[in-house]
């Protein structure tokens, strides 16, 4: 028996906006939950969701009493599989209309792989239903019992009546879970995180304490002249691949590309003083001989350089009233944008500052003490020691 003023109570909750709570999975228990107090008997509850990302292209929100809420993540590659087409999730998404499998009758039909699953986990009905948005784009949800009976008519007619109120709330969700792919994507992690909160006006920026990586290819401009267009990309492609990740492992972020070329920053925090200017110092370090190692493992034949440095810079937006750009500007930039060109002349790929050197117990060594355009006086180049 379904208490119907529980589904009212809950149905006024989701289109309310689930508050007070905003995390994906603690909405997905919450309702999953209610449902079951409600003599809905909810077991298995899967939202399956595309989302846009360079490499994610879809999401899957799993509850189940005992394990809670599980998201996993599905690449590109796995939607070209059996494993996805032999499934009903794309009919749904196709069709735009639900599919039940009474779990427990003889005669249910055995068309998709999971149905089999499910009845030798001992689940007993299945309910896929679509996830509508306003624009017309489908995703899908479903909804499995081991109950001995499966859901009742009564049971089916209340996730009847959740499901569009159910949808604008995951349509919320998912808009802005892409809104944060998409701005991570282009203008990087913590800087979009600014922009979702609000910086998005021109001037708006705060001065850090950073240490910063420049780093391109080296000869790019004779590589590019002397490539078909395709085989340049791929060079590209495979340098910038090797220096994200450890700049990201390493609590940085990547800011630019421009051209062939990469800016990084790796932000120090005042309450951790000499300790996080050493950590930064040592991950923008460990990026650069990470990235190396990678590429030669992969056997890519991507040769760059690197330049550190570290000081205080600008950290915001400017640019033009109507066309903005995240970034970063300051004479610690500009320094070690000049390191970078002078390692070409010097004939080293990985330079750094003084400062930089001082940090990083011997790693380099002094290679030059030359003027650098726009710089009063001789700057004293590092080299690292092969």
């Amino acid at each position: 028996m379904v208490d119907r003023p529980v589904i009212d109570d809950l149905v006024e909750w989701i289109t309310d906006g689930a508050r007070p709570l905003s995390d994906g999975r603690k909405i997905v228990a919450a309702v999953c939950e209610r449902l079951n107090e409600a003599g809905v008997p909810v077991d298995l509850y899967r939202l399956f969701l595309f989302t846009i990302h360079p490499t994610i292209k879809g999401r899957r929100l799993q509850w189940s009493a005992d394990k809670g809420t599980i998201i996993t993540e599905a690449d590109f590659a796995l939607f070209e599989t059996e494993e996805f087409s032999s499934n009903p999730l794309p009919v749904v998404a196709r069709t735009g209309k639900a599919i039940r499998r009474r779990l427990i009758d003889p005669d249910c039909p055995h068309d998709y792989k999971v149905i089999d699953e499910l009845i030798a986990d001992g689940f007993t009905d299945y309910l896929v239903q679509p996830v509508i948005y306003v624009d017309g784009d489908v995703h899908t949800m479903s909804w499995s019992s081991r109950h001995p009976g499966g859901f009742s008519p009564d049971a089916v007619e209340a996730l009847e009546r959740i499901r569009a109120p159910l949808t604008r709330l995951v349509e919320s969700y998912i808009l802005r879970l892409n809104a944060v792919n998409i701005i991570s994507t282009y203008v990087g992690r913590n800087a979009g995180e600014k922009v979702l909160g609000g910086k998005i006006r021109r001037g708006d920026a705060e001065e850090i304490a950073a240490v910063i990586l420049f780093a391109d290819v080296r000869d790019f401009t004779d590589l590019s002249n002397r490539q078909p267009v395709g085989q340049v990309l791929e060079t590209l492609n495979r340098f910038f691949d090797a220096i994200e990740a450890p700049v990201i492992e390493g609590d940085g972020e990547i800011l630019k590309f421009i051209g062939d070329e990469i800016l990084a920053i790796f932000p120090i925090h005042e309450r951790d003083g000499e300790q996080g200017l050493v950590r930064a110092a040592r991950a923008a370090s460990d990026a650069v001989a990470t990235a190396r190692t990678t590429l030669a493992e992969t056997g890519a034949p991507v040769g760059f350089r690197s330049a550190i440095h570290f000081g205080r810079l600008f950290y915001g937006n400017m640019g033009a009233s109507r066309r903005l750009d995240f970034t970063a500007i300051g004479p610690a930039v500009n320094l070690t944008a000049r390191l970078l060109s002078a390692a070409s002349s010097l004939g080293h790929d990985d330079v750094c500052s003084a400062d930089i050197a001082s940090l990083l117990d011997g790693d380099y060594r002094e290679a030059a003490t030359i003027p650098l355009k726009g710089f009063d006086g001789k700057q004293t180049i590092y080299a690292r020691m092969l």
